[in-house]
């Protein structure tokens, strides 16, 4: 995900708050003052939704046995001319850079049935460090 995709995401959950507060954007209040009023802090909930739900797929993705149309794209081996400028940022790469395993060894842990655990530990972790609960935000 880019840099401004987030800075968007972190934008409409501000949104969100001041929404629920009937805060118009005329009042000129901070975004400190309508977090404090909420009795919240800024943990970018949907931010961190996202990442999980990230992680999440891929397991579902490696462990799909009826097509590899999912592993396919995953990997990011599909057929076509590539366009100007730098490339885009692949699903892997992010995966990659939000566990810090490579690919080898995110589809090992997350296609395995008897170390799922693992891979479903691992999920937990970076929710945890993200300071989020992933069963809160998926309600």
């Amino acid at each position: 995900m880019r840099k401004a995709d987030e800075s968007k995401i972190e934008a409409a959950e501000m949104w969100f708050f001041r929404r629920l507060l009937r805060v118009s954007w005329k009042d000129r209040r901070t975004n400190g003052n309508v977090l404090a009023e909420m009795g919240t802090e800024r943990t970018l909930h949907i931010l961190s939704l996202v990442k999980e739900r990230r992680l999440k797929y891929i397991g579902h993705a490696e462990r799909n046995t009826k097509t590899d149309l999912m592993k396919t794209i995953f990997e990011g081996k599909t057929e076509a001319k590539r366009g100007r400028g730098r490339p885009s940022l692949s699903y892997v790469d992010q995966v990659s850079k939000a566990t810090g395993l490579k690919l080898q060894s995110i589809s090992q842990k997350s296609q395995d049935r008897v170390i799922i655990l693992l891979w479903r530990g691992i999920v937990k972790s970076l929710c945890a460090a993200a300071n989020i609960n992933p069963h809160d935000a998926a309600r």
